[in-house]
């Protein structure tokens, strides 16, 4: 989603380096309450409202947090045009096929006898590809245009500690994989979905609401590796808030793969709300 704010998009970095999908408990818990004790007038609140969204896997909660009433309205209306989009026969029978198999009795004895071969020769090759890909993966994200320049470093910070932590943990280990396997099936089930006609009939709301299903999966799939994403957040400091006008900045910092990324923030207020100025 193009306004999620500049921090999120790095934390996103962190969880998506190493997990597709997955399912927390294929639940969602609201953020309200957590969101109610916080001065979202302000621009650290506002933020740290998105922070607690996540923590609670709202996706609702963290659009609205991140949003201004008019780019909300913009975005739920984006979402009813491309609703127009058409599915091929092809895409719409893998999709059914991919969810028949999560979805079906025994699923995860069948997922793992077919990742199981696999394994043993991933595991061979992980150190190498590691080492070599590091540093090219590294400069690709600091030269990469499509991410802001202020942003390269911190990103390249997230995935560099990521890859370390791959080199330094059993990730392909027999166990963790039987667990993430075990968390895309739970999502998978919890998704409730068998056809790609149905994500096209979705409603706004329902959208989201899938979403934060996947949201929590992705954070599960990581606690497979052992990984936990509510630490990362559970870490974010906000301080040096300085406002001046309608706009403000502040530093945010959390700690990820045993690093502390640091960014400085921009806020400004739109519609009366204080959302991220990029």
């Amino acid at each position: 989603m193009s306004r999620y704010i500049k921090v999120i998009s790095l934390l996103l970095i962190a969880m998506f380096g190493l997990a597709a999908c997955g399912g927390d408990d294929g639940g969602v818990s609201s953020a309200a309450n957590e969101i109610a004790k916080l001065d979202t007038n302000t621009p650290d609140g506002a933020f740290m409202a998105s922070i607690a969204a996540m923590k609670s896997n709202d996706l609702a909660s963290l659009i609205k947090s991140s949003l201004s009433d008019s780019q909300y309205n913009e975005l739920v209306t984006e979402f009813e045009n491309n609703k127009g989009t058409t599915f091929s026969e092809a895409d719409k029978a893998q999709f059914a096929q991919a969810m028949g198999m999560l979805t079906a009795d025994g699923a995860e004895d069948t997922l793992f006898a077919m990742a199981e071969p696999q394994l043993e020769q991933a595991k061979a090759m992980l150190p190498m590809m590691l080492m070599m890909g590091k540093d090219q993966v590294l400069q690709g994200i600091k030269s990469n245009p499509m991410l802001p320049e202020d942003q390269r470093d911190s990103a390249a910070k997230v995935v560099g500690a990521a890859m370390d932590w791959m080199g330094e943990n059993d990730v392909l280990s027999e166990d963790k994989t039987k667990a993430a396997i075990a968390a895309v099936v739970g999502t998978a089930k919890a998704l409730n979905m068998t056809s790609l006609d149905e994500v096209q009939n979705m409603s706004f709301d329902q959208a989201v609401e899938k979403g934060s299903i996947a949201f929590g999966g992705v954070k599960n799939v990581l606690g497979a590796y052992g990984i936990s994403m509510d630490d990362m957040l559970n870490s974010v400091e906000v301080g040096n808030v300085n406002v001046q006008g309608e706009k403000a900045t502040m530093d945010v910092s959390f700690d990820v793969f045993g690093e502390e990324v640091k960014q400085v923030m921009t806020m400004i207020q739109k519609d009366g709300a204080w959302v991220s100025e990029k």
